[in-house]
């Protein structure tokens, strides 16, 4: 199985978790790349990566009278995005995209673009559907400290004997678009133009409930407390929440740099 596959699969499996604990937490990081894009003079927009669909409403909002395609690799996920007369839910493969040329006005690739274990070919495939004068928007993240508490995540797990994530590192590359100046030059190295980089420091304050529940139901916790023996995992989850307990609200203060672009394509 790729990498890929493997991810799309974990996603799949882990939908219904996604939708309810992460989704909502992601959205007010991406509602400023949105308001940067043409929306509302777009006739056909693709929503690339587009989980659960948790961005099919703000993206009508901005542009009622499209038609929105919710395009993702976890068939898991795009089954719970919203249907309707004008929404078309598809599974696709973000570097191989079944799509003709010149085919949408806007493509938004929010939180998905570091998965492609090759970004650059991502974008190109991005750019060969859209239009003349269309418009990517890309979302991802900058200086990001991790959530509050990952480090005791990774020690009680570690101590508790739990494998290594399984997650491929080839679809985890953060690293390769984490500043404004990787983010452009990836843009404009993939035939991009008229390329605008902005960025935002977040601040959003985790309770231990909310980090619990994300991590066990699809964070790096879910993929590791798994490999345990029951007894184990729950030994180890106790202790994990433990620790948490003893965090103080600025330590469970999360601050993430944000950066969101937009990118034109001639």
């Amino acid at each position: 199985m790729t990498a890929t596959a493997a991810l799309a699969r974990e996603y799949s499996e882990r939908a219904n978790a996604y939708e309810r604990y992460w989704a909502p937490f992601l959205q007010p990081f991406i509602l400023p790349m949105l308001d940067s894009l043409p929306l509302g003079s777009a006739q056909d927009v693709l929503d690339l990566g587009a989980g659960t669909g948790q961005l099919a409403a703000p993206i009508r909002a901005r542009s009622p009278g499209c038609r929105l395609v919710l395009a993702d690799r976890a068939a898991g996920m795009i089954r719970l995005a919203p249907s309707g007369p004008r929404n078309s839910r598809v599974v696709a493969d973000g570097q191989q995209l079944g799509f003709a040329d010149h085919t949408f006005d806007v493509t938004v690739l929010a939180f998905v673009l570091f998965h492609f274990p090759i970004p650059r070919e991502g974008l190109v495939e991005v750019r060969r559907v859209l239009r003349k004068n269309g418009v990517v928007g890309v979302t991802t993240w900058g200086d990001d400290p991790g959530v509050p508490g990952a480090s005791i995540w990774t020690e009680e797990l570690n101590a508790a004997g739990a494998a290594p994530d399984p997650r491929d590192p080839s679809i985890m590359q953060q690293g390769t678009m984490n500043t404004p100046e990787k983010l452009l030059a990836l843009l404009e190295e993939s035939g991009f133009e008229n390329i605008e980089v902005e960025s935002r420091r977040f601040e959003y304050p985790w309770t231990v409930e909310s980090l619990l529940r994300v991590q066990l139901g699809c964070g790096v916790g879910s993929r590791r407390i798994g490999s345990l023996p029951a007894e184990a995992a729950e030994r180890c989850r106790v202790r994990v929440e433990e620790r948490l307990r003893n965090l103080t609200s600025e330590q469970l203060l999360y601050r993430p740099e944000v950066l969101w672009a937009s990118a034109g394509r001639a």
